[in-house]
């Protein structure tokens, strides 16, 4: 069980590693961007994307979405130290041509909403954004990447996320992230 935390931490960091890469040669194309209406890297996570707030899952523009996608996918996680990287939402089949990704998600594993779009699920938790919620008094930071996918996954909705973002890897064309920092309130005495 540790190895295959162990071996998803460093699968989704990996991920990582490779932003913004679009596997083209030799073509000069804008790069893959994606920004949020309610954070930029470097911000404070709003509390309404929280544990602390409504618990929503937040929005993102998509622009220039590199050839040959097929489809979009997120991810979501908080570094929680060098072997925990815990994974609180993914995303994927959202159709290449989206523009947005609105705030507020359904906690299904099907969006219909969003094209057939499909959300991955903790072991013991619902499909959907599962809202973070770190331990008090602490800055965190939390990791939003966005993935063009050179293919469509066969994943059903409701897969655990280790899995999925296994898939994501393996299908991976481009992608682009949003880090954010989020300390909860430590609750004083009143």
């Amino acid at each position: 069980m540790h190895r295959r935390h162990f071996v998803r931490t460093l699968g989704v960091s990996a991920l990582v590693g490779s932003a913004g890469c679009t596997g083209q040669s030799g073509e000069k194309t804008s790069a893959f961007e994606v920004t949020s209406p309610a954070f930029s890297t470097g911000d404070e996570l709003p509390a309404r994307f929280t544990c602390d707030g409504d618990g929503v899952s937040p929005p993102f523009v998509i622009e220039r979405v590199p050839e040959p996608t097929a489809a979009l996918a997120v991810t979501a996680e908080y570094d929680g130290g060098v072997f925990s990287q815990p994974v609180f939402w993914t995303l994927w089949n959202v159709p290449p041509e989206t523009a947005r990704i609105p705030a507020g998600l359904a906690r299904q594993p099907t969006l219909d909403t969003l094209g057939g779009a499909r959300q991955g699920a903790r072991p013991t938790g619902e499909p959907g954004y599962e809202p973070p919620c770190p331990p008090a008094g602490q800055p965190y930071e939390h990791r939003f990447q966005v993935f063009a996918l050179g293919e469509e996954l066969s994943v059903e909705g409701g897969t655990e996320q280790e899995t999925a973002t296994e898939a994501i890897a393996n299908a991976l064309l481009a992608s682009t992230r949003i880090t954010v920092d989020y300390t909860r309130p430590v609750a004083t005495d009143g």
